[in-house]
C-alpha cells in the first residue's frame, strides 16, 4: 500500500489554484469590461494574461493530480472523498475547506466565462449581420455550399444572368 500525499503540500497547491483562479476571475471581468467598451487593444492584452494563467492553472493541476497518482489515489470526486475519510478530523476540515473553496471559484470562472463568451458570439452574429447588408447580401439566399461554408448564391445568381 501507498503512503497518503503529504496535506502541506496538497494544500499548498490547493491554495495556488484558488489564486489563480482568482487571478482568471479578475482577468474575466476585466475582459467582459473591454468587451462592453469594444477597447480592442485591451482584449488582446488581457488574452494574451488569460492564457498564461490558464497554463500556470493547468500546471497547477497537473501537479495536484501527480500527488494522487503516486498515492494511488484517483484524481477524482471518490478518490478526494476516500482520501479526506483517511485524514485526521482536523486535517481533513482543513483539506475541505480549501478543496470547496478552489470548487466554488471554479464554477465563478466558468459562469464569467460563458457570460463572455455570449457576449462575443453576439456581437460577432451582429458584425456578421452588418457586413451583410454593406454588401448587399439578403440573409434568405444565404445558403451552405458543397464544403459547409456559406454561399451565396444570390450573388451567383445575377453573375450568371450577366
Amino acid at each position: 500500500m501507498t503512503s497518503l500525499p503529504p496535506l502541506n503540500q496538497l494544500n499548498a497547491l490547493t491554495r495556488q489554484g484558488i489564486s489563480l483562479l482568482t487571478t482568471l476571475d479578475t482577468l474575466l471581468d476585466q475582459e467582459y469590461q473591454a468587451l462592453q467598451e469594444r477597447k480592442i487593444d485591451q482584449l488582446q492584452l488581457l488574452v494574451e494574461k488569460k492564457t498564461t494563467a490558464l497554463q500556470q492553472l493547468e500546471e497547477n493541476n497537473q501537479a495536484r493530480n501527480q500527488l494522487f497518482i503516486n498515492s494511488g489515489i484517483t484524481p477524482d470526486k471518490a478518490g478526494l472523498q476516500d482520501y479526506c475519510t483517511k485524514l485526521p478530523d482536523i486535517d481533513a476540515k482543513s483539506f475541505t475547506q480549501f478543496w470547496s473553496e478552489l470548487e466554488t471559484i471554479l464554477l465563478q470562472v466558468n459562469e464569467k466565462n460563458q457570460r463572455n463568451e455570449q457576449v462575443i458570439s453576439r456581437s460577432s452574429r451582429n458584425m456578421e449581420q452588418l457586413l451583410s447588408i454593406l454588401r448587399g447580401q439578403n440573409q434568405k439566399n444565404m445558403l451552405y455550399d458543397q464544403s459547409g461554408g456559406k454561399g451565396n448564391y444570390a450573388a451567383q445568381n445575377r453573375i450568371g444572368k450577366a
